[in-house]
């Protein structure tokens, strides 16, 4: 078996599908390639769109290859980059994907599948286990990481909320840590996604925390929170802004994030119109989180 690799432009990612179908191939991968940046264009979910896509796919020999490279740079004569291929070992790789799985450090933080990884030694380290989950939050990437970041950042400062709400809470990762640090809190996460609820109750479970996890995707507005997380999408950010202002408590925070330095004006523009202020800015990559105060 060989592996064939190589980048194209975003702009021609749908071409490139739609040639794919043609040729009948099989076995194609097609993965984000976050290094290359990102555009102002957004995909159907929401979320910015990286400049190039890394694309994989599988062929049986050689001449097989040869003849692919041919039409598709035939028919991609100026968007088709790093055209590599290799010979792929027989291996199990599911095994070896599972084997190369490292936890994740962030800050004091370990992340980390009891399934296939082990605890830390570390006593300075604050293990969570996350478990394989089909649910965004894994510890891995940047938006994840950088809102850690701001609640240590409160934490440092002597914040201390009483009431925490985790909106969007994916694997219940955020909500987690929170509970971690500020120990006497309460914290209450919610998700569109049924799924994801589940994944956060029993993330909670194994992790020691009370906390409850229900399905919606609006704010109770007879709640009141004194810190809110939400890692999600610039426009939900937007969109949910005067409701997460009515769910604060009086000088309360919001840590945000999901969002690019491209797409960071506006966010600040309209949480700053309705009464909040920035607080602390980390970015990680082109990936933000910002944290605003609610202004008395």
């Amino acid at each position: 078996m060989i592996s064939c690799r190589f980048s194209i432009p975003s702009e021609v990612l749908s071409e490139f599908e739609l040639f794919s179908e043609v040729e009948e191939l099989d076995n194609v991968s097609v993965f984000e390639n976050a290094a290359s940046g990102f555009s102002d264009r957004l995909d159907k979910n929401g979320f910015p769109i990286a400049n190039f896509f890394d694309v994989e796919i599988l062929f049986p020999n050689e001449q097989a290859v040869r003849n692919f490279e041919s039409k598709l740079k035939s028919r991609f004569p100026d968007h088709v980059h790093n055209f590599q291929f290799s010979v792929l070992k027989d291996e199990d790789w599911v095994d070896l994907y599972t084997r190369s799985l490292t936890p994740v450090i962030c800050e004091c933080f370990y992340f980390y599948d009891e399934n296939v990884q082990q605890n830390t030694a570390d006593g300075n380290l604050i293990p969570i286990k996350l478990n394989s989950a089909l649910a965004f939050g894994s510890g891995h990437h940047q938006t994840t990481q950088c809102c850690i970041r701001n609640i240590l950042h409160l934490h440092k400062f002597g914040v201390s909320p009483a009431t925490i709400l985790d909106m969007g809470c994916g694997t219940g990762i955020l909500g987690i840590c929170a509970a971690k640090i500020w120990k006497a809190a309460k914290l209450l996460s919610i998700d569109i996604d049924p799924e994801a609820v589940l994944i956060s109750k029993e993330n909670y479970r194994i992790n020691g925390v009370a906390a409850d996890a229900i399905v919606g995707c609006r704010v109770d507005g007879t709640s009141r929170f004194g810190l809110i997380l939400c890692n999600i999408l610039k426009q939900l950010l937007i969109d949910l802004c005067p409701e997460f202002r009515k769910s604060l408590t009086a000088g309360g925070y919001i840590i945000t994030s999901g969002f690019i330095t491209s797409q960071e004006c506006e966010v600040v523009e309209c949480y700053e119109n309705v009464g909040f202020s920035v607080e602390n800015r980390i970015q990680a990559d082109e990936w933000l989180s910002i944290t605003f105060r609610k202004n008395d």
